[in-house]
């Protein structure tokens, strides 16, 4: 397999779900629906091949303290080969043990695989650690990415779009084998201009990556920034930007790099 695409699988019952890579948040389900089955791509989430760590979070529905009974977990991971669809078993998908259920607040299933990838990203490997700065100026830092990013949505700026997202997108390009090329105007939805920001006091600062990568969360959402229509009819279109920022070398601002 020359080009392998990696999946996680996670397939649940009657619990909300969090799953981390190399100890980034990089999905989330807290509908309460009985049940979900999922395929998740990961590769832009592992920078070069070698050992990948992973950790599935379950936790119960809401006003409930404890799991249900009846929850369940299966998780497993395969890898998909980009040119021919061909399939490997990385971790064959099986129900995960849990005892005592109704005794826990949460339960956490940990491990690891060998990615065998052809790439090499930097991504944030060279990055500094930015959970020792000073909380609430890294959040500030971060806060003012809202209304930035608000502007270059509402005004179609292409230029500073491909501007901020260069660096994440040739990364993401060579972790699914594709070329990478500028975005167009065309990554703007003409509703886009009549966006509006939800408030910077309902985000909660969040790291991750061994504190190399920093974002803002809310409840129940994955990391990054939401923006709802002006007007909340039918015909709204609002959007969620998932984003994880860093920090290249001391003194220098914060980039977006997922």
């Amino acid at each position: 397999m020359n080009k392998p695409i990696y999946n996680f699988e996670i397939k649940a019952f009657y619990c909300l779900i969090e799953l981390k890579i190399n100890d980034i948040l990089v999905f989330c389900h807290y509908e309460e629906n009985g049940s979900i089955w999922v395929d998740w791509p990961i590769n832009q989430y592992m920078l070069e091949a070698g050992i990948q760590s992973f950790e599935v979070k379950i936790l119960p529905y809401k006003n409930h303290e404890t799991l249900s009974e009846k929850a369940q977990l299966e998780v497993g991971i395969h890898s998909v080969d980009a040119d021919d669809d061909s399939r490997i078993e990385i971790l064959e998908r099986k129900e995960v043990s849990i005892s005592d259920k109704q005794q826990l607040p949460a339960f956490i299933h940990k491990g690891t695989f060998n990615a065998k990838i052809p790439y090499k990203n930097t991504g944030w490997k060279n990055s500094m650690n930015i959970e020792k700065e000073d909380g609430k100026k890294l959040l500030s830092e971060i806060l003012q990415w809202n209304s930035k990013l608000l502007n270059i949505y509402t005004s179609s700026n292409i230029e500073e779009y491909n501007k901020i997202y260069t660096d994440r997108d040739k990364e993401f390009a060579a972790a699914y084998y594709i070329e990478y090329e500028k975005n167009t105007s065309d990554v703007f939805h003409s509703k886009f201009k009549h966006l509006t920001a939800l408030p910077n006091d309902l985000y909660q600062l969040v790291f991750y990556a061994g504190g190399k990568l920093a974002s803002v969360k809310l409840p129940n959402e994955l990391p990054g920034f939401t923006y709802d229509p002006k007007i909340k009819d039918e015909n709204g279109l609002g959007i969620s930007l998932i984003l994880f920022f860093h920090r290249k070398k001391q003194g220098e601002p914060l980039e977006i790099i997922r």
